[in-house]
């Protein structure tokens, strides 16, 4: 049996990996009656599900030890790290030439007979070299085409259930909603056996039917917040689930159509001031500390999304916003207002509440006590990343504000 790795084929029997190429019209006529099928001269298409048998390759073929990069599917994103850590193909490369025997005896002109091989899809180009041992003997296959329904319809299947935890996570589902999710729309989908994997970098999906085994890997560049497409994507698996949905190509889409909806970043950078003016009230701040972290949760804001417009890294861009926002509260309740020294730290730290990462946070704590304590863990030291970064911004404020003051002292309170 073969287990398709993005653009490998491997043997569980010999741990021999097949990888694509470009095609294999060009191979001669071969004869073979091991499933009591003759081939003569099968191409690409027809080099499935078949025991090969029959004479040498040629040399251009049999000698080939270099791995070929296949592009990626638009869609998939593609981690080669991740996804070779979690595979079996083997590391290294059979340096063997044209004429020279391997550990096996067999040499690399020659093919041996019952070494058959089935192909299986995971629907994803993966463009990672894998290599074969010494002790394998099998020649590459670029390109494999998915003649019989069954792999098609496997391969489908992992792409559509990889999808869903992708997009899920993306939208910051917690990993045991992704899990219970994906594995409910296997089982209605008619799945038996499927393994999920998730991680920080990437979901690997890997359903077994039969001989068949597909294997996706799609890459999670970042946990985003956005319900909106987590209560979408909880009615698309409901559609399943009640047989409302039953096309596989039907429900790909409509996972694939769930799109984050974005607000209009002005109104974000109003209610986000206010919000901080509100933090400032409830710790009890009066109009003036308000005002002041009003203005300053205004800078705050502005600055950030004008940061991540540029490009910044997420953890340097909460030092300078942070720095940015609470500056300037400072600053409004220390000349405008003429506040005390605690009232201007009230109004330039309740400015900076408004970047304490609260979702990740729970996010997190709520994967380590469901036993997810991997992505939990990850998903903890990244907001408390963030959470560094904008004290380090915070305290940058208050140095900063000990020498302002120190050259233009305040005016004196009444």
């Amino acid at each position: 049996m073969h287990e398709h790795h993005g653009s490998a084929l491997q043997d569980n029997n010999t741990g021999t990996v097949i990888n694509h190429s470009d095609s294999l019209d060009h191979l001669p006529e071969l004869a073979g009656e091991n499933d009591g099928i003759h081939s003569q001269g099968y191409s690409a298409q027809e080099c499935m599900a078949r025991e090969y048998s029959g004479p040498p390759l040629p040399s251009d073929i049999a000698t080939e030890n270099t791995c070929q990069s296949l592009p990626s599917d638009t869609d998939t994103a593609n981690s080669a790290g991740s996804l070779a850590a979690s595979s079996d193909s083997p590391a290294s490369c059979n340096s063997m030439g044209s004429g020279q025997t391997d550990a096996d005896g067999y040499g690399s002109d020659h093919i041996p007979a019952g070494s058959g091989w089935l192909s299986s899809v995971a629907g994803s180009w993966y463009p990672e070299a894998h290599h074969f041992n010494e002790s394998d003997d099998a020649f590459y296959a670029r390109r494999v085409g998915h003649d019989s329904p069954e792999e098609r319809s496997l391969a489908l299947k992992a792409r559509l259930l990889a999808t869903l935890g992708w997009r899920m996570a993306s939208s910051g589902a917690e990993t045991r909603l992704i899990s219970h999710s994906v594995k409910k729309m296997a089982h209605d989908l008619g799945c038996t056996s499927i393994d999920m994997s998730l991680t920080r970098n990437g979901i690997i999906v890997k359903l077994r039917k039969g001989r068949l085994v597909s294997v996706e890997f799609m890459e999670i560049k970042h946990f985003a917040i956005n319900m909106d497409s987590v209560s979408r994507l909880n009615t698309v698996c409901h559609d399943v689930s009640s047989g409302r949905l039953t096309d596989h190509e039907r429900i790909l889409l409509a996972i694939r159509a769930v799109r984050p909806r974005h607000y209009d970043h002005n109104l974000l950078i109003v209610l986000e001031a206010i919000a901080g003016a509100c933090f400032a009230g409830l710790n009890g701040g009066n109009t003036a500390i308000c005002l002041s972290a009003l203005i300053g949760g205004l800078f705050l804001m502005y600055a950030r999304f004008s940061f991540i417009k540029k490009g910044f890294f997420e953890s340097f861009t909460f030092m300078l916003a942070a720095f940015t926002g609470s500056l300037t509260a400072a600053l409004c309740a220390q000349y405008i207002f003429n506040l005390e020294h605690s009232q201007v730290i009230l109004a330039a730290s309740a400015t900076t509440l408004l970047l304490v990462p609260g979702f990740p946070l729970i996010n997190g704590f709520l994967d380590i006590f469901k036993g997810y304590v991997p992505i939990g863990m990850t998903r903890l030291s990244i907001a408390m990343v963030l959470v560094i970064s904008a004290s380090i911004g915070l305290v940058a404020t208050l140095y900063t504000m000990d020498f302002i003051t120190s050259l233009i002292p305040p005016l004196p309170r009444s």
